[in-house]
């Protein structure tokens, strides 16, 4: 709807009686009819959340363009293999939340049945990479281990990051600490 005049005056904000929210966008006036917005806390929007929440939080170790040094501003291997696989008008991270939203759950499940080792190999190469342990909004607690898990499942499941000897579970040391350089080394 544009107006010129709107509500009989040459300018309007607000709202009026409830229904019709007058307002300026862009220097265009106009009106709408007001909504309030809501902010469903159900159990399920609050499982997306966590989710969502922990994978972004396993996103802050990919050193991308804005992270990196003028020099080689380039970021990690990873970035620009996700930045590559993204879909047209989709961010990398986003693209990697959309996809590893229906494997969460597998993911947490499989890394938790690790070996005790092989769950010690993640979380060293995770905290020498600046990962930390995250709560999600259920409570959940995700040990920095897990939080690089999640890459590496997502880099071989659509990055073609074929670094293991075998997969992501059966990782011994070097691999994991290889994947952590893939994840936050700047390429040159």
């Amino acid at each position: 709807m544009r107006l010129t005049g709107p509500g009989m005056s040459l300018s309007a904000s607000g709202t009026f009686g409830k229904t019709i929210t007058f307002s300026i966008w862009k220097g265009q006036p106009y009106g709408r009819l007001r909504v309030i917005p809501i902010n469903r806390n159900t159990p399920a929007q609050q499982a997306v959340r966590s989710i969502l929440g922990t994978l972004a939080k396993a996103c802050r170790a990919v050193l991308t363009l804005s992270n990196d040094t003028s020099a080689t501003p380039t970021g990690s291997q990873f970035f620009v293999d996700a930045v590559a696989v993204a879909p047209a008008g989709q961010s990398w991270i986003s693209y990697l939340q959309k996809v590893s939203n229906s494997e969460f759950a597998g993911n947490v499940s499989t890394f938790e049945g690790l070996l005790e080792d092989n769950q010690g190999y993640w979380t060293d190469a995770a905290e020498a990479i600046g990962l930390a342990s995250y709560t999600d909004k259920e409570g959940n607690v995700h040990v920095a281990g897990e939080l690089l898990f999640h890459l590496a499942k997502f880099a071989v499941g659509y990055l073609g990051y074929s670094s293991f000897a075998t997969t992501p579970e059966a990782a011994v040391l070097i691999e994991t600490e290889a994947f952590a350089e893939y994840v936050n080394e700047t390429i040159s």
